[in-house]
C-alpha cells in the first residue's frame, strides 16, 4: 500500500476525495478528538497522539496535492524545452535566486563608489581652500537682493569688493533672498523659512541688509550697536538719517544697530540687484576691524561724491 492510500484511509476517505471533503473530514475529525478529550481527560494523551497522526497524513496529502500542481505548472512550462527543459528550469532559478542579491551587491558597490569619490572631491576641496588665503571678509546680503543673472555665482560681486579695497587678499560672499514677510505664498513661507535657516546658521562678519530684512532680524540681536563707533571714528561720516535704530528683545533702549550706505558710489559699484543697503557689524565677528572699515569706506565715498 503506497503511502498517499494510506493517508487517505487515515482520514477515512476514498483517494477520488476532493479537496473540500478532505477538509471537511479534516475539521470533523478534529472536534471529534476534542470532543472524546473533554469526555475521557484520562485519554487525552492517547487522543492526542492519535488525533497527531491524522493531521500528518492530512498534511501529507496537501503537500502532494502542491507538488503535483507544481509539477503540472512546470510540464506547461518547460515542456516546450523538451531534452533541456531540466537546463532552461535550473538557469531560470538561478537568476531568480541570485538577481536580487546581484542588484544588492551593484547598489552597495555604487553607494561605495560614490562615498570614495566624495571622499577624494572632498579632501582635494579641504586641499585647494587651505591654499587660498585667509578671509579678510565675510558679507552676507540678507533681504530682497539677487544677482544679475539671478544665479548663485557670488564671484563678481566678491571680486568688486577686492577692487575696493586692494590689501585685501579674499572676500566671501553670500546672498539670502528674503521674500515679504507678510506673504502668504507657499513659495515665499518656504524662502522665509530656509532664510531663518541661514541666519542661525551662518557667520558672516558683516550684514547687508534692505530696510525690511533689517526690520525683521535686526532686533534679534544678529548685529551689535555701533553706538561707541558712532562717538569715534564714524562720528563725522554719519547724519542721523543714516543711523538705522532699534531695540533688542531684552533691551528697551534704542541704539544704532545699522548705516544706510545705499547712497554710496562704491555701492552702486556692486554687480548685485538691490533697493537699500543697510550695513550692520555681527557681534563677535572675527573680523570685526574690517567689517567697521568697510563701513567707513563706504560714508568716506559718499562724503567725497557731496
Amino acid at each position: 500500500m503506497n503511502q498517499m492510500k494510506e493517508a487517505y484511509e487515515k482520514l477515512g476517505l476514498p483517494e477520488t476525495a476532493t479537496n473540500e471533503e478532505l477538509d471537511d473530514r479534516y475539521t470533523l475529525l478534529m472536534r471529534q478528538a476534542r470532543s472524546e478529550q473533554r469526555r475521557n481527560p484520562d485519554k487525552a494523551d492517547e487522543v492526542e497522539q492519535r488525533f497527531a497522526e491524522i493531521t500528518q497524513a492530512y498534511n501529507y496529502i496537501l503537500d502532494e496535492e502542491k507538488r503535483r500542481e507544481l509539477e503540472e505548472e512546470k510540464g506547461k512550462k518547460y515542456g516546450k524545452y523538451k531534452g533541456m527543459a531540466g537546463t532552461v528550469e535550473k538557469t531560470e532559478h538561478f537568476f531568480r535566486y541570485y538577481k536580487y542579491h546581484v542588484l544588492g551587491g551593484l547598489a552597495l558597490l555604487g553607494i561605495l563608489i560614490y562615498a570614495i569619490f566624495s571622499f577624494v572631491n572632498h579632501r582635494q576641496e579641504q586641499a585647494e581652500l587651505a591654499k587660498l588665503p585667509p578671509v579678510d571678509l565675510s558679507v552676507m546680503f540678507l533681504g530682497s537682493f539677487m544677482t544679475p543673472n539671478a544665479d548663485q555665482n557670488y564671484e563678481p560681486i566678491e571680486e568688486a569688493i577686492l577692487a575696493q579695497f586692494p590689501e585685501w587678499k579674499r572676500v566671501q560672499v553670500n546672498v539670502t533672498y528674503v521674500p515679504p514677510i507678510d506673504s502668504n505664498s507657499p513659495n515665499d513661507v518656504a524662502l522665509l523659512q530656509k532664510a531663518l535657516l541661514m541666519v542661525a546658521t551662518e557667520r558672516p562678519d558683516l550684514y547687508i541688509m534692505d530696510r525690511a530684512a533689517f526690520d525683521w532680524v535686526g532686533h534679534q540681536g544678529i548685529v551689535r550697536s555701533l553706538e561707541r563707533e558712532l562717538e569715534g571714528e564714524l562720528k563725522s561720516l554719519v547724519t542721523p538719517d543714516k543711523m538705522i535704530k532699534t531695540k533688542l528683545e531684552e533691551d528697551t533702549t534704542e541704539k544704532v544697530y545699522a548705516i544706510d550706505i545705499t547712497d554710496s558710489p562704491l555701492a552702486e559699484e556692486l554687480p548685485i540687484v538691490k533697493k537699500e543697503m543697510i550695513a550692520g557689524i555681527r557681534g563677535e565677528s572675527g573680523n570685526e576691524a574690517k567689517a567697521l572699515e568697510f563701513i567707513k569706506t563706504y560714508l568716506e565715498a559718499g562724503t567725497e561724491k557731496q
